[in-house]
This record gives structure tokens, C-alpha cells and sequence, in this order.
């Protein structure tokens, strides 16, 4: 695993990595893409993002002893097509094992998450929402019972999204687009902030919002956090 300038996460663990890239918004700035490609001497499917698994990775979290926040193949999706069932099942295990640490787990393809899919409770599972047409992904993963943590991440955020349900989502987190920089308007921020609050769901702002933007406002995670 890695340490992260991700200010929520203390470690990223990228067990599987690539993704098709259906429906991303981010496609051709992609973070997790370029930061793949730099393991072109290590990994060729790493460097064409191709999703695939890394078998040496999976006892990793098992290794750390000092409860951790840890997100999860954050160079690829979880949930993509690539990704096969057993092999989450199996990572899975490993998860629920390693009960300790929280594992934060972020996908645009929340559509694949199976009925029953055996998620442990020490996830915190989410998803990204950069325009209006990614929406959807929020009522999808309200139907996931076994998540007992929901939350969205709205970075980058790249328009207004106009009314948005959050009922029953637990985090908001909010960012805008680096490398290049392309910020959210103020506006746009500022609705999805009144509405978070009137449901008292605590929000998370990235450091790489506009000047004026705390670094968090309430919580920094969820009130109802621990999942174990």
C-alpha cells in the first residue's frame, strides 16, 4: 500500500487497477490514468489501464496494524466490468479480516454492484457525480442496503447540479479538476452545500476548491463512521 496526499484517506491500496472508462466525464484528464502509466517498467496493463488484478497486493491491508482509512483501487473501478465477482469476494475477505481499518471505495459503475454482493461493513462505499447526467449513480447506490455508509463525491465538480436527493447519504465530499486546474463556480459549490446542510450530512472540501472554501465544515467524516 502507499501513503496518499488524499486528505481523507491514510493509504490507497490498488489491488485491481484500469478501467473501461464508460460514462466518465474525466476521461482525458484521468488522475488514476497518468499516475498508471509510470508503471510502464513494472506492469503493461497498468500502463494501458487495461482493469486487471495484482494478486501480490491482496494481504496488504492485513500488514498495517494502526486503524487506517483506506481507499480502494483508486487507480481503476472496483466495480468496472473488468473486475470480476470472485475477485472482489475474495478482496472482500480480506476486508472484513482486516476489520480494523475503513475502506473507502469510489466508483462511477455503482450499476454492477450485485444483489447481495456480501460488502462488508467496514466499507464506506461511493460515488463519483461530476454533471447532471452522473445523478443516476446517486439513486443507485441508495438501493445498495448492505452499504451502511453512502456517500458522493462531487470532484470534479463541472456544473451546476441543480437539485440533488441526498436522502440517506452520510458524506458529501466536494473538488474541483487538477491538471489541469479547471474550478467549480462558487455558485455551484455553494448549492450543493445548502443542501447537504439541510439534511445535516457533513461535507469534505478538497483543498484545490477556490479561496474561501474550509477545509471541512462539521465533521470530517461521517458521525455515524466506524462500520464495524
Amino acid at each position: 500500500m502507499n501513503r496518499t496526499k488524499i486528505e481523507y484517506l491514510d493509504y490507497t491500496w490498488n489491488p485491481t487497477v484500469g478501467c473501461e472508462g464508460i460514462g466518465c466525464a474525466v476521461r482525458k484528464n484521468c488522475w488514476a490514468r497518468a499516475m498508471a502509466k509510470r508503471q510502464r517498467h513494472r506492469c503493461e496493463l497498468c500502463y494501458t489501464f487495461s482493469p486487471h488484478v495484482h494478486f501480490e497486493r491482496f494481504d496488504q491491508p492485513l500488514e498495517v496494524k494502526k486503524p487506517a482509512h483506506i481507499g480502494v483501487s483508486f487507480m481503476g473501478d472496483f466495480y468496472g466490468k473488468g473486475i470480476a465477482y470472485n475477485i472482489r469476494a475474495s478482496l472482500y475477505m480480506r476486508m472484513e479480516k482486516a476489520s480494523w481499518h475503513i475502506f473507502i471505495i469510489l466508483t462511477k459503475q455503482p450499476q454492477n454492484i450485485h444483489f447481495n454482493e456480501g460488502i462488508p461493513r467496514n466499507i464506506w462505499l461511493g460515488v463519483t457525480v461530476n454533471r447532471q447526467q452522473d445523478l443516476w449513480r446517486i439513486h443507485t447506490l441508495k438501493q445498495i442496503e448492505e452499504a451502511k455508509i453512502k456517500f458522493v463525491s462531487f470532484e470534479p465538480l463541472y456544473e451546476d447540479l441543480g437539485k440533488i436527493d441526498l436522502e440517506s447519504i452520510d458524506w458529501v465530499i466536494i473538488g474541483a479538476q487538477t491538471r489541469p486546474t479547471l474550478l467549480p463556480m462558487p455558485q455551484w459549490i455553494d448549492s450543493i452545500v445548502e443542501q447537504a446542510k439541510q439534511q445535516q450530512i457533513p461535507i469534505f472540501f478538497k483543498d484545490n476548491l477556490p479561496l474561501g472554501y474550509p477545509n471541512k465544515i462539521g465533521e470530517e467524516f461521517p458521525k455515524v463512521g466506524g462500520g464495524v
